[in-house]
């Protein structure tokens, strides 16, 4: 091979060379923007959640890092702990239509139409969170995750092994945060003993035993119970002083006592322009309890 032949293929490769990495750069590029396309999904979702039902919110939240741990202690691969959290955190996104006074109503209590919008929640969620390609796997676990281990949910009545795992996971997680962690007008309170007593009366009934039995290990609870994971002590600011990215530790109340945002609601930007748009009629009771990185000697209008 002559020497222009040699440098003609020499060429070739380089050209071949250039454009794998121009192809890299792009997928690396796409993978960036797919990336923040779905971290923007689910900033704007638990948003959503957070300023329309804010109760779903904190209890979206909490629900979502008792999976984590359930998950986690089951080693399932990352894809499947990952499909399983999205999940949990949006397992309720189809009540966002429900007047927050049937979230808490007996169901006796309740028109027709909003049972009927209970009954519906789970495949309203899923066709929510369906048209997004990065949520189709959870969508499947939000429309199951009121099945019951003995098939006496809803809206399929299927049972056992033919429950979605993740759904029979979530059905736990979310039966104990809801029971323990009811806002203070709910008209029905529960202690953790009496929620723990309903889950172990409902093993192999509602709830699937070998996930119950997995629930009530040491250290699982912590993670979601009341309060949830602390971020750092509790602080009371004002209106004035909410930022983004606080997190509430008390529930935020009106001026009148009602129930506005839960504890763990994250404020994100939205919110907390709403709530200082709210601020000249005095709506909003004060002090405001939030949870923040505080370093040692700082105070709390320092930090807010």
């Amino acid at each position: 091979m002559n020497n222009e032949a040699i440098n003609g293929v020499i060429g070739m490769a380089n050209s071949m060379a250039k454009d794998i990495r121009e192809l890299s750069a792009q997928n690396q590029r796409q993978r960036e923007e797919l990336r923040d396309a779905r971290e923007s999904a689910e900033t704007l979702l638990c948003g959503l959640m957070d300023l329309f039902q804010p109760h779903l919110g904190g209890h979206s939240r909490r629900v979502a890092a008792l999976v984590d741990e359930i998950t986690g202690r089951m080693g399932l691969p990352e894809s499947a702990c990952r499909v399983n959290h999205n999940a949990a955190l949006f397992h309720d996104i189809g009540m966002l239509g429900l007047p927050r006074a049937a979230l808490f109503a007996p169901w006796e209590n309740l028109s027709d139409t909003e049972r009927n919008l209970i009954l519906a929640h789970p495949d309203m969620g899923a066709a929510l969170l369906k048209p997004m390609s990065w949520y189709q796997d959870a969508a499947v676990l939000v429309s199951a995750h009121h099945e019951h281990w003995d098939g006496s949910g809803f809206p399929r009545h299927i049972g056992k092994e033919n429950i979605p795992l993740g759904a029979r996971i979530i059905a736990v997680c979310d039966a104990y945060d809801e029971m323990l962690n009811k806002p203070a007008d709910a008209p029905q309170t529960f202690s953790e003993e009496e929620v723990l007593a309903h889950i172990r009366k409902q093993r192999g009934g509602h709830f699937d035993p070998k996930i119950v039995d997995l629930f009530l290990e040491q250290g699982i609870r912590g993670v979601g119970a009341a309060g949830g994971t602390p971020l750092a002590r509790e602080i009371p600011v004002s209106v004035s002083q909410l930022r983004p990215g606080m997190v509430l530790a008390r529930d935020l109340r009106s001026a009148s006592g009602l129930v506005m945002l839960a504890k763990d609601t994250l404020l994100q930007e939205a919110i907390v322009i709403r709530l200082q748009g709210m601020q000249d009629d005095r709506a909003v009771a004060e002090p405001i309890f939030v949870r923040v990185e505080v370093n040692p000697g700082e105070d709390a209008g320092e930090r807010a």
